[in-house]
């Protein structure tokens, strides 16, 4: 049995451990509302005149969605086919905001594959670029969906939970595939790094796309292309960091009752943009 004189101690003793409770919860939510966190701001800040330059890295997958039968009659055309793109990006800017931008794409097969040819190409941008990310003229279409994930930066400062979307029109392997790409960016947290301040964002993707014209023709419908992966950005220095991505589209049909699908994945990597000395 439990003495009487404890347990009447314990009663004289709950109204002030209660009030005592009381008081560290206001005096923390005091604190708290005298030193909020602060929000972040997102902002470019290419330094004028500075050469500037990043590189991606690309792999494209096709495979089909076959039965049994129809991948006997196909052989190796129905194998899947991996395309290994490189893109090495090259920046300027010139006050206030007017930048050309040169990118080098190198494509090839995946070894082992009985296609050995290399295409290199190079693309140029010239117009504004907003501290937003904006550009002017905008561009007729991405590249690629992973092109998009930071392609616009928040207009008003963020706290870490919070999230900001925009919308890019995008292509898939070049021609494979067309459509709009909606994009959701959240802040997931703040990391120090030797003195910078790096934002983490967590990014996800979601658009219809359509497939190119000669397999619409063939009966494959419009099918939804889906992103996902995450994005670094140096508030520090207001320049992109190093970002990976992965998306996913299945375009499918039935001829004679049978169900045929094309698949795309997409797995994208970049480094982030630094500067280098001129040549």
């Amino acid at each position: 049995m439990h003495d009487a004189n404890a347990i009447f101690s314990r009663l004289k003793c709950a109204p002030l451990a209660a009030a005592c409770a009381v008081a560290l919860v206001s005096a923390a939510f005091a604190s708290s509302t005298r030193n909020p966190v602060a929000a972040e701001r997102f902002a470019l800040r290419f330094v004028p005149g500075v050469r500037y330059t990043r590189s991606e890295n690309v792999i494209h997958l096709v495979t089909y969605d076959l039965n049994k039968t129809l991948r006997n009659l196909t052989g190796s055309r129905s194998n899947p086919v991996t395309i290994l793109e490189t893109r090495r990006r090259i920046l300027i800017l010139s006050p206030p905001d007017a930048i050309k931008e040169t990118e080098t794409n190198t494509r090839r097969y995946a070894p082992g594959a009985k296609d050995k040819s290399v295409i290199v190409r190079t693309v140029d941008y010239a117009g504004q670029l907003a501290p937003d990310g904006v550009r002017k003229p905008p561009l007729d279409a991405l590249e690629d969906a992973g092109d998009g994930a930071l392609d616009q930066l928040p207009d008003q400062p963020l706290f870490v939970g919070q999230a900001w979307s925009f919308s890019r029109p995008i292509r898939v392997e070049r021609t494979l595939g067309q459509g709009t790409m909606l994009y959701t960016d959240t802040l997931d947290r703040i990391e120090q790094r030797a003195g910078k301040r790096v934002a983490i964002i967590a990014v996800t993707g979601i658009g219809r796309v359509d497939v190119a014209r000669d397999l619409q023709r063939k009966g494959f419908k419009t099918a939804t292309m889906a992103l996902t992966g995450n994005a670094e950005f140096n508030l520090t220095d207001g320049l992109p960091g190093a970002q990976h991505y992965a998306a996913r589209v299945e375009w499918g049909t039935r001829i004679l009752f049978t169900h045929i699908g094309v698949i795309f994945d997409d797995t994208y990597d970049a480094t982030p943009w630094i500067s280098v000395p001129k040549t």
